[in-house]
Parts: C-alpha cells; sequence; structure tokens
C-alpha cells in the first residue's frame, strides 16, 4: 500500500508530537553533573528516602552558627568538638533523595552515645521518620501542637535515583572547605571565642 502523494499531511497528527523517551538519560548521551548538594533537612512538601547503606551514613558533630543573616551548619572535626564540647551538636549525616531525584544531606538527629540524653520527641520522630525511609518514600512536617514531626508515607513502589558518587564527594559538594572546621583558627571559632 502506497501513500497518496496528492494526500496532504494532517499538520495536527498526534504521532508527529511523538516525544522520544530521554527522561531516563539514556541514549542521549546527557549525564547529570553535580556542581553541589544541598545540606538539609527533608522538605515538608517532599517526600524522599534515605540511603540505608553505612557508607552513606556518618555520625558527625556540627556547630550552627547564625550569622544574623542566615544559620549555617559547620561540620566539625573532633579535636575542635573536644576542645568546644558545648557549642557542637551530635549529628548523623545522611544521604537522601527526592522523588525528583534531587540528592540532599540530611544531618538527622543523632542520640548521644551515652544514653542520658533527655527525650525529646522531636528528635525521636525525626528518627522514626529516619527508619522508614530506608524502605518508603516518606514525608515529614511539623506539628507544633503535638511538639513532633508528622509522618507521612507513599504506596509508591519506585527505586530512588541515587547519585553514583563516594561520601567524600557529596561531603566536598555540600559543604566545602569553608563549611568544615579543621581547627581553633577556624573564622567561625574565632568569633565565637570573641577574637572577631
Amino acid at each position: 500500500m502506497t501513500t497518496d502523494p496528492k494526500k496532504k499531511l494532517d499538520p495536527f497528527d498526534p504521532a508527529q508530537f511523538r516525544a522520544l523517551n530521554t527522561m531516563d538519560g539514556s541514549g542521549d548521551g546527557i549525564r547529570r553533573e553535580f556542581t553541589h548538594i544541598l545540606t538539609s533537612k527533608p522538605k515538608k512538601s517532599a517526600f524522599f528516602r534515605s540511603h540505608a547503606e553505612p557508607t552513606y551514613r556518618l555520625p558527625v558533630n556540627i556547630i550552627e552558627y547564625n550569622s544574623g543573616m542566615m544559620k549555617e551548619e559547620f561540620l566539625v572535626m573532633p579535636a575542635v568538638t573536644e576542645a568546644l564540647v558545648e557549642e557542637t551538636k551530635p549529628k548523623l549525616l545522611v544521604l537522601c533523595v527526592d522523588k525528583m531525584g534531587t540528592p540532599f544531606l540530611w544531618l538527622a538527629p543523632r542520640q548521644a552515645e551515652d544514653g542520658f540524653q533527655r527525650n525529646n520527641l522531636w528528635n525521636t520522630s525525626a528518627l522514626e521518620a529516619l527508619r522508614l525511609s530506608e524502605t518508603k518514600w516518606v514525608r515529614m512536617s511539623a506539628n507544633m501542637a503535638e511538639g513532633a514531626y508528622t509522618i507521612h508515607t507513599s504506596s509508591s513502589d519506585s527505586e530512588p535515583d541515587w547519585p553514583d558518587l563516594p561520601l567524600s564527594e557529596l561531603i566536598k559538594l555540600g559543604f566545602g572547605e569553608e563549611r568544615i572546621i579543621r581547627d581553633m583558627n577556624h573564622p567561625v571559632i574565632q568569633r565565637l571565642l570573641g577574637y572577631e
């Protein structure tokens, strides 16, 4: 069967608009290159998953510094933590990803090793969300009336799209050298001690 050359093509024929499957990144040779990684709590409106592998979870200590314009978290080396134990907070650095495929590093609560930390519903509910997010898509939102996070789970069984990067590279992209406190000469420590 041949097509009639005199027959006009329909300019609105749906077949001509059919998109090729380029959403999965295959076939076009395009690969996402990460130039930065967010370090934040999960957004209250977004479902997320946390990486369950121990290689993507790291107990750390941080200093939260409020410059007046914004609050920033700084990773603190153990030697500095020992010198400024009252200024630091224990956290669990965890690789997470949202449903849009955007990775982020969550500084989740971490229970004190000595077991004498007082019970805190914000931390307890955040840790439950973290546990659930290892196998389910989770969304958590602050419930001020209860003093805890409300946790929602999705029935979606889609698998997360994890970045193909080691934790060391993710830390570099998330914090950079300027947000890592390696010694007492760091500008944030100097300000906290009243030298600047």
